[in-house]
This record gives C-alpha cells, sequence and structure tokens, in this order.
C-alpha cells in the first residue's frame, strides 16, 4: 500500500490512539508526519521523541501558524471532535476524525457540508471495516461461496477495562448513547460496509429493547444490553452487550447455499456448506473440512506471532493492519480523488442510528440519570488563604483502598481532603459535607503545596499512575513519594502515612521471616520497575527525609470490596479464566482485608511510638493460591483455574522470550530470577508488632474472610450500583480447609 503524494501530516492528541496512527504513518509511503498538537506538553513530546516527529505545539492555532501542513489526524476526546475538525476544515486541511465523527446527526452534517465547501477530504476511522476477516468475508461473498445472502447475525459481547476499572469520568459513560458511540460504532460499521446504510425507513421499522438498564455508581446510566432486529439490504440480529468478561465478536451471514462465520476475536472463518455424499456422510465430511481449516488457521497465526516476535516479519496484528488500511485509504482518496467507504456521510449516519437505538429503544425511558448530590471541589490554583482546613488530607483517596480509608476517616469523625488527578464522575459517596474534592497530580509540587497546606495529617495512597520505562516509573512512584514528604515537611504535618507495598521487600525464601524491621530488598535493582520504585520510596522516606513523622505501611494481597479477584500476588493472567501461578501454589500467601488496611491507616494517624517505623499489613486468614482461586471459583460460580509452575521453568519461558527479542534486535532488560522468586512470596510474616503498634486486629475468620472478600464480588457487575448490588450471604461450606473453618 502507497500514496502517491507527500501529504504533510499532524496528530492532534497525544493519547493511546495516537501511537497507533503514527506506527501505521510511519510504515506507509508517501506520508511525512511533521507535528504533534497537544495541551499536555509532556505528552506530546514524549509521543514525538517516539515516532522522531520535529514539532510540538499545544494548540492548533500555533500549529497553523508555525508550520505547512496539509492533512490531520484529530485523536481526541469526542466531544472535542467538532470544534477541532471544524477548524481544521475551515483551513482547507483534510481530516481523519477517530471514531465517532461528532457526537451528533447535525455536527456531522455541519463538518460533511464545510469539507465540500472546501474541496478537501473528510473521513472517520472505523479501521475495523479493514479487518483481515473482513478482507477475507468479502472474498467469500463476491466469490458467492454460501450463495445469495439471507440474513445476517452479529454478536459483540466484549470486555470493557474502563468499566472494570470504574474511570466513570471517561466520556462514553456520560450520557447513554456515547457507550453506542465509542463501542457499537465498531460491529455496526462492518454491517453497514457489507449490507448497506440505514434509511429512515429502515431505522422506523427497526425493533430494539434496552434489556439492562443499569446506573452506575455515580448515578449515570449505563446501556448493559441492547437487542435490535431490523433490515438493511438483508434482515439483521444485532446483539450488544459491554462489561462481559468473555469476548464474543461473532458474524454469522446465511445464504442460500451455506453460512459464513466470522470470529473478529480470534481471527476465524468458517465456510459451512454441503458436500456431494449422502446426508450421514456429509455431516462427517463438512465437520472435517471446518476442523482442518480451523487448524490451518490457527497455526498460521502461531508462526506469524513467533516470525514477528523474533523481528522476521511485519506486525500482522489485525488491529494494526485495519487501523494501517484505513489511514491508506484515506490518502489514497486524497490523492486519486476515489471514494471513500468510511467517509463523513459513512460516519454520519452511524451516529445517528446509534441515536435511535439509544432514544427508541424498548427500555431507553429507564435512562434518565440519577440525581447526584455535589460539594465542593476546587483546583490547587483556586486556592484561598481562607480556605477552611481539614483534618486529613487523602492523597490518591478515590481509588479501591482509597474508598475504604476515607469511609473509615469518616466514621472516625474527622473531616477529609481527597486529592486525585480525576475527580469528575465519582460515585455519590464522595459527595458529601465532610469531603472536599480538590483536583491535582502527585507530581505536581505546586498542586500538593496548596493541598497539604490546610491538613493536620496527610495520607498518601498514590501512585502515580505508573507505566513505561524505568525513568517514567521512578519519576511517578519515587519522585512523587519525595514531592509529598517535602510539601508535609514545609507546613509541618502532624503525621505522614505513607503506603507502599510488600513488593519493596523480598519475599523469595521460605526460611525468612518478615517483620517491622526487614528493610526493603537490597537487590531491589534486579527486581521489576514496580517493586524496585517502591523499594526505592520506602528507602527515601524512612533514611533521607529528616524531620518529619512519618510511617510508612506496607499492605500485602489487598483484597475485598471493590477490588480486583485477579490480583497478580496470586499468579499472572493469559486471560481471566486461568490464574498462572508463580510457585507451585502450595505456600501461605499475605492477604489483607481492604477494610483492615483501612483501620490500619487510620489508626497509625494517632498511634504513639510508631514515627520513623515501616510496618507491614498482613491479615490472619493467609489462604495458599490454591486455595484462594477454589475459594473464589466456588464462591462466585466461577470455572476459575490455578496453573501450577516451577518459578525456575517460568524464569527459563521469559529468558526465552528475551532471547527472541535480542536477536531481532530490541533492546529489553534481562529477566531476573530473584524478582520472579519474590512474585512467589515463600517468605513468612510476623505481625505481632504491627497488631501491638496499632492496636490493630485484622479479620482471623475463615467464613469472615471468605465473605468479605470472595462473597462480595457475587452478582455485582461494575455497572451495578450500589443500592442494586445484592448482599453477600454468609457461606454454608467455604472451600478451605475445615480446621481453619469457624462454626457458628
Amino acid at each position: 500500500m502507497t500514496t502517491k503524494t507527500d501529504n504533510k501530516v499532524i496528530l492532534i492528541g497525544a493519547g493511546y490512539i495516537s501511537d497507533v496512527h503514527a506506527a501505521a504513518i510511519r510504515s506507509l509511503d508517501g506520508i511525512n508526519l511533521c507535528a504533534v498538537v497537544d495541551p499536555n506538553r509532556s505528552a506530546a513530546q514524549a509521543l514525538a521523541e517516539r515516532h522522531n516527529i520535529p514539532l510540538c505545539f499545544s494548540t492548533i492555532e500555533q500549529a497553523l501558524a508555525e508550520t505547512a501542513f496539509d492533512a490531520a489526524h484529530v485523536l481526541t476526546p469526542p466531544n472535542l471532535h467538532y470544534a477541532l475538525a471544524g477548524q481544521l476544515l475551515r483551513h482547507g486541511k483534510h481530516v481523519l476524525v477517530e471514531k465517532p465523527l461528532a457526537e451528533t446527526e447535525a455536527e456531522c452534517d455541519a463538518l460533511i457540508a464545510l469539507a465540500q465547501q472546501q474541496g478537501v477530504t473528510l473521513a472517520v476511522n472505523q479501521n475495523f471495516i479493514f479487518h483481515p476477516v473482513m478482507d477475507r468475508a468479502k472474498q467469500h461473498l463476491a466469490d458467492n461461496d454460501i450463495g445469495p445472502v439471507k440474513s445476517v447475525s452479529l454478536r459483540y459481547e466484549m470486555p470493557l477495562r474502563q468499566l472494570a476499572a470504574g474511570q466513570f469520568s471517561h466520556w462514553m459513560f456520560r450520557q447513554p448513547v456515547n457507550l453506542l458511540l465509542e463501542q457499537a460504532v465498531h460491529p455496526l460499521s462492518q454491517l453497514m460496509s457489507l449490507f448497506g446504510r440505514p434509511t429512515a425507513q429502515s431505522m422506523a421499522e427497526m425493533v430494539a429493547k434496552i434489556t439492562q438498564p443499569r446506573h452506575l455508581s455515580n448515578g449515570q446510566p449505563f446501556i448493559q444490553r441492547l437487542d435490535a432486529i431490523g433490515e438493511l439490504d438483508i434482515p439483521l440480529h444485532f446483539a450488544f452487550a459491554m462489561g462481559q468478561d468473555f469476548p464474543v465478536w461473532e458474524m454469522q451471514i446465511t445464504g442460500e447455499d451455506g453460512c459464513l462465520s466470522l470470529d473478529f476475536v480470534r481471527q476465524q472463518v468458517t465456510v459451512q456448506s454441503r458436500s456431494r455424499f449422502l446426508p450421514a456422510l456429509d455431516n462427517a465430511v463438512t465437520a472435517c473440512t471446518q476442523a482442518g481449516s480451523l487448524l490451518s488457521q490457527g497455526m498460521r497465526q502461531l508462526a506469524n506471532y513467533a516470525l514477528t516476535t523474533a523481528g522476521l516479519k511485519a506486525s500482522q496484528d489485525p488491529f494494526f493492519l485495519s487501523m494501517k488500511t484505513s489511514i491508506d485509504q484515506f490518502y489514497q482518496s486524497i490523492s486519486t480523488g476515489q471514494p471513500l467507504l468510511h467517509d463523513g456521510a459513512f460516519g454520519r449516519d452511524l451516529v445517528a442510528l446509534c441515536h435511535h437505538l439509544a432514544s427508541q429503544s424498548q427500555g431507553a425511558d429507564r435512562l434518565s440519570a440519577a440525581k447526584t448530590p455535589v460539594n465542593r471541589a476546587v483546583t490547587p490554583e483556586g486556592y484561598q488563604p481562607f480556605e477552611p482546613p481539614f483534618d486529613v488530607l487523602v492523597i490518591g483517596g478515590t481509588g479501591f483502598i482509597g474508598r475504604h480509608v476515607v469511609q473509615h476517616l469518616l466514621n472516625k469523625h474527622y473531616s477529609v481532603g481527597i486529592m486525585a488527578r480525576n475527580i469528575q464522575a465519582l460515585p455519590a459517596f464522595y459527595h458529601q459535607p465532610a469531603i472536599e474534592l480538590i483536583r491535582g497530580d502527585v507530581c505536581d509540587p505546586a498542586a500538593l503545596d496548596a493541598s497539604v497546606r490546610r491538613a493536620t495529617y496527610v495520607i498518601n495512597l498514590a501512585h502515580g499512575g505508573a507505566s513505561g520505562d524505568w525513568e517514567a516509573v521512578q519519576h511517578a512512584m519515587v519522585d512523587s513519594a519525595r514531592f509529598i514528604a517535602q510539601a508535609c515537611q514545609t507546613h509541618q504535618i502532624t503525621r505522614l502515612v505513607h503506603l507502599g507495598s510488600i513488593a519493596s521487600l523480598y519475599l523469595g525464601s521460605d526460611r525468612t521471616v518478615i517483620h517491622s524491621g526487614t528493610p526493603p530488598d537490597p537487590g531491589a535493582a534486579q527486581r521489576a520497575h514496580y517493586a524496585r520504585a517502591k523499594a526505592m520510596a520506602d528507602h527515601l522516606l524512612l533514611h533521607d527525609i529528616k524531620g518529619l513523622d512519618l510511617v510508612v505501611l506496607r499492605p500485602g494481597i489487598v483484597v475485598g470490596q471493590g477490588g480486583p479477584v485477579n490480583h497478580t500476588g496470586v499468579g499472572f493472567f493469559n486471560n481471566n479464566q486461568y490464574f498462572i501461578g508463580w510457585n507451585l501454589g502450595h505456600n501461605p500467601l499475605p492477604f489483607v482485608l481492604a477494610e483492615d488496611v483501612a483501620t490500619a491507616a487510620v489508626s497509625a494517624l494517632t498511634a504513639p511510638g510508631i514515627a520513623g517505623k515501616a510496618l507491614n499489613l498482613v491479615g490472619d486468614v493467609r489462604p495458599s493460591a490454591r486455595e484462594y482461586v477454589a475459594m473464589i471459583s466456588k464462591g462466585l460460580g466461577r470455572p476459575y483455574r490455578y496453573v501450577p509452575q516451577f518459578t525456575f521453568w517460568l524464569y527459563l519461558q521469559e529468558l526465552g522470550k528475551w532471547s527472541i527479542k535480542r536477536l531481532s534486535g530490541r533492546s529489553t532488560p534481562l529477566p531476573a530470577l530473584r524478582d520472579l522468586r519474590s512474585r512467589a512470596m515463600n517468605a513468612r510474616f510476623d505481625t505481632s508488632v504491627e497488631k501491638r503498634l496499632l492496636n490493630w486486629q485484622p479479620v482471623s475468620d475463615w467464613d469472615c474472610f471468605y465473605q468479605k472478600a470472595i462473597l462480595v464480588h457475587r452478582s455485582t457487575p461494575a455497572a451495578m450500583s450500589e443500592a442494586e448490588a445484592p448482599r453477600a450471604e454468609k457461606p454454608v461450606s467455604p472451600p478451605v480447609p475445615a480446621d481453619k473453618v469457624t462454626s457458628e
């Protein structure tokens, strides 16, 4: 795929999707990526460095004034698409907009008219219409392999990361139709590209039903499941559901002479048709034919993965390939004037269909927003000297552990300030008079100073959003800990309670007993980025910060309401069903309930004689990895499986992956056996000092642990409000050793 003209291109937005756009553009000829525009200058510069882009700007106005370009990719949140695309079109620039084209049909029509007036190309990046499976489907249809098409059924039932993580401030959760504009446009675009666009009449005749309307914990309505029956050029059935654990994205096209099945998750295409044999033998022949086809496709995918990993073949990732084709088609259209499948009109029709489904489906009347109390929220820049103080500033108080800590503080009648990077769309719990929300970043010393100065105590739960290379992780986790401690020093905070993690310790030996005097891992340089940064932060706070009343708390594997079931302390996951163990899974693991962590953190604010100490928070109920997986499997009725393996064998696997990457010329750090051994957590814990100093009594009853760690997750999907969530029942026979179970 090549383009014919040298197009100078800028990217508007430096978020996740911009990396994919930049990589796709670099793989095409005739496109010169010349600038990145984002008000977050550091994000723009990081993107530019990764992809060798020469210029960075904070605004479109700066880009228009200071560099020449022909086209722009608008990669911002959808609520900004209309204004940004319109501004670019008015300056005669070709524009490719990430889906959806705009928020409303009227905005889409205005952009289309503007593009026509200026004589430039406008397109929407519905890249999944170019998925490799779609290409194969079109070929089968063109070859009449199933005869004339009679009907189509499409199921799109997928996980949703933002929903699982409770990131309800995301644009897609602001109103019900946004979820369709963000997610349903993927499968709907595939239907439209194969079987025509909807007309006003076909939409009016469509029958749709929202069968599981919910309200999120922040009161916003959410379409969890929608089913529609209607017609494009052929009859269709569309099933849409989000927040599902098992991903299903399948299209079944039925013809006069066969059936074409497309599986986009597994990248498989199967054709079911007749053979020349009698029915009894025909069944066996067609089954063998389909099995052979699936085996061939699976082996081809495995070979492509191996060759791609070794650097011997270009990426065959279907998402990247579809993105690359979508972008290439856009520039081909600019160069040749050829019609564009994913043009502005295609994007407008998708937006119109989504709005119709959201507003006209049965059950849409149940999607009104619940009223949420509003409390006072300020930014650090808005601080004034007369602002009232609060007792405790909780930095990072909107997360899993933070919710429990804040609840316990309120129970103890503390007034609370909560500082977090994002304070939008929080649950109703956070909107009460004793809480003040403050928007701020832990890596911003000025924001910290403005918040800390108003507090008597500070609890730091923030991890800085650590990800990426070591420098980024170190800045987010270690530098932020320094900034917080320095602000507490400056304003003479009564006590800083810093929540670290037992990951900062070396836990690899079963002969080691971990206690309050155990230092951070002296071999932390051999550990993964997270553990290394935790150890460095502990050392910094305990040894380098002087004159500050400080306590470091190190929770173990934290479980409980609002937290993850699939905890990486138990194993790692190729999918949500299998816990791939760090070892054979027999040793007791250092579990602790989130509510017990909260009671310890609040006690640490005023407990005497603990300044300068590091205390480990590990509960008294410590199931092994095998026992924990058995507990959640029975308690939640899910087929969870624990996969034991020797730690050294895991290390050999990591060495093999590292070798392949090195042979392909990729720079990657050598895996460390020390880190894998520590993750297995064979060490034992003695928390007698912690219990005495904090007057702390974590849950010791296995039945109680089973209820609070496991059964709180039963039938409580993330989209369900707290009022709708059923109460967990007392287990009759938890799947743990009988001698560890108490009876009433």
